[in-house]
């Protein structure tokens, strides 16, 4: 028989749990940005092909998020996320790193951590 999970093991289990990886792929190079997203703290960090890594927090995506300064400014997010996306979170990222490099993340995903999104970077580089 397991033993009880103490209130400690319990809340490490939520961190665990709460926590999913992240991939974008360029469809063009086959490049990949691989990271992690943290639902607990609305979060996430990814790794670029150049070795470089961004990190920050993610916001609920709305229209106020997408501003003259956007790497997505203009688009149209239905479009580029898909219709069928509408009981799903949406979250979106601006993250800058010391070099100065910038990546914007749109993305829609199920409580279980499924789902898809868009990447640009300021490198004018765009993953799906």
């Amino acid at each position: 028989m397991a033993a009880p999970l103490s209130s400690g093991r319990l809340v490490a289990l939520l961190f665990v749990a709460c926590t999913r990886t992240v991939e974008f792929v360029d469809l063009h190079s086959g490049s990949v940005l691989t990271g992690t997203r943290s639902l607990w703290h609305r979060s996430v960090s990814v790794s670029l092909p150049t070795g470089e890594t961004v990190a920050g927090p993610y916001t609920k995506l709305t229209a106020a998020d997408i501003g003259a300064e956007s790497l997505f400014f203009g688009a149209n997010i239905n479009e580029l996320l898909g219709r069928h996306t509408a009981a799903q979170v949406f979250g979106y990222s601006r993250l800058i790193n010391e070099r100065g490099t910038a990546i914007e993340m749109i993305f829609s995903s199920d409580w279980l951590g499924h789902g898809h999104g868009v990447a640009r970077t300021s490198l004018k580089e765009e993953y799906g």
